[in-house]
């Protein structure tokens, strides 16, 4: 006679991985498309910093 019913034995339906394929295809098309190789060199010369001024530091235990 209750107006309510228990929704305790409601079980959530498993998750569907049939579209799952579909998208890695998606993703891989558009990353192909969007990635752009490059033909030419750059014609600036990236120079690293040298250090000039090396010192050992101590391990630190607190």
């Amino acid at each position: 006679m209750s107006k309510f019913k228990n929704r305790k034995t409601k079980e959530l339906p498993a998750i569907s991985t049939a579209s799952l394929p579909d998208i890695v295809f998606m993703l891989l098309f558009f990353f192909m498309v969007a990635t752009v190789m490059r033909k030419n060199t750059l014609m600036i010369a990236n120079e690293l910093p040298i250090a000039n001024q090396v010192e050992k530091l101590d391990k630190k235990i607190e």
